[in-house]
């Protein structure tokens, strides 16, 4: 439907979708961008125009541009609304790129909610994901939207297949710790976009955490996404360990400060206990930093296997006795916010695509 709702504040400006926004939008959307969508992927302007006058032609549906100092980085929706019976699902939402990861969605949907619980004054606000979307699935979740369950075979994805919708909500009596908590992912900077995202990779030895931040890495230059990788372990590699002394936390400040010098605001680090250190590394990368932390998993036997291919004799045995000593450790003290990936019979590059969705990169 048409409308003429403006929501504006927090860095972004939310403007109803019109056709003159077709060609900003046309530049990024891709099949990354689009996925989880029913429709297929919009070709070129014309078709970027064709799913801007659906949105406008369906009711109760508030379709709006996301603008950052002018620029149009993505759209977002009201839809369902019904505001007799006091609820709405927010969704319909897609961003170019390269405001991945950054303040941006979390405040449009601060302003989204801002309005429909505050203004509206519905009793509900809804999240509907596909289940393989794993990228929006880890963003709704960080908002603090809770799950409610998931529907069988509830939607046409675009590639004609059947697929499941979970769906998550914030209820009116939860919004404030919502709002908060979204007020506080944006506190602390004149300019949001400063912000740091930290991806943690921790796991046993022979989990593949090298292997995979390589990956990531790939992945990341393919979509051209700026970001630097940090091995934790070669921050201090020297005889006598010195551990003890935080030489391993200076450094990491240190380099980290060289890199934000250089613009650069995503950081991948990469350390057996990081995920376990998440609250220290994030004091030593200053900035308040939005922390993504991932426990890379492998079984007794895939550990073992390769760290096979690098090490022998004694070296070996020392290896595994260490990999198997900290693969219970991580188990028993990784807290439920840390995501839990397996990298047992996967490609570094499957890990990868998941460790990146779930950092919202």
């Amino acid at each position: 439907m048409l409308h003429d709702l403006t929501l504006d504040g927090h860095g972004v400006r939310l403007v109803p979708l019109a056709d003159d926004h077709a060609a900003a939008l046309a530049a990024f959307v891709d099949e990354r961008v689009w996925a989880g969508m029913t429709s297929p992927t919009p070709r070129g302007v014309d078709e970027v125009r064709d799913v801007v006058r659906a949105a406008h032609g369906t009711p109760a549906r508030y379709a709006f541009a996301v603008l950052v100092d002018g620029d149009v980085v993505g759209s977002t929706s009201f839809y369902d609304v019904d505001l007799r019976m006091g609820r709405l699902e927010v969704g319909h939402t897609f961003y170019d790129p390269r405001v991945w990861g950054t303040y941006v969605n979390p405040a449009c949907k601060l302003l989204l909610m801002s309005h429909a619980f505050d203004t509206w004054g519905v009793a509900r606000v809804a999240y509907r994901v596909e289940a393989r979307n794993r990228r929006s699935i880890a963003a709704v979740t960080k908002l603090g939207a809770r799950p409610e369950g998931r529907l069988r075979g509830h939607r046409v994805a675009a590639d004609g297949t059947r697929q499941d919708s979970l769906y998550f909500s914030v209820l009116a009596d939860e919004w404030p710790d919502v709002r908060a908590g979204l007020e506080a992912r944006l506190a602390g900077d004149a300019v949001p976009a400063a912000r740091t995202s930290v991806l943690l990779l921790g796991g046993r030895s022979g989990v593949g955490k090298s292997t995979v931040a390589a990956a990531v890495h790939d992945l990341l230059v393919a979509r051209d996404v700026p970001h630097a990788v940090v091995e934790g372990d070669a921050l201090d590699l020297a005889h006598p360990a010195p551990w003890e002394h935080g030489v391993a936390e200076a450094n990491l400040a240190d380099v980290w400060r060289r890199y934000r010098a250089l613009g650069h605001r995503r950081l991948v680090y990469t350390n057996t206990v990081s995920v376990l250190q998440a609250d220290v590394l994030a004091a030593v990368v200053g900035d308040r930093p939005d922390v993504t932390s991932v426990l890379l998993t492998a079984s007794d036997a895939t550990a073992r296997e390769r760290l096979g291919r690098r090490e022998e004799g004694e070296s070996y045995t020392a290896h595994v006795a260490r990999s198997d000593a900290a693969a219970v450790r991580l188990a028993a003290q990784a807290g439920t916010g840390v995501h839990r990936v397996a990298t047992d019979g996967r490609t570094p590059h499957e890990v990868a695509a998941e460790v990146v969705a779930l950092a919202g990169w």
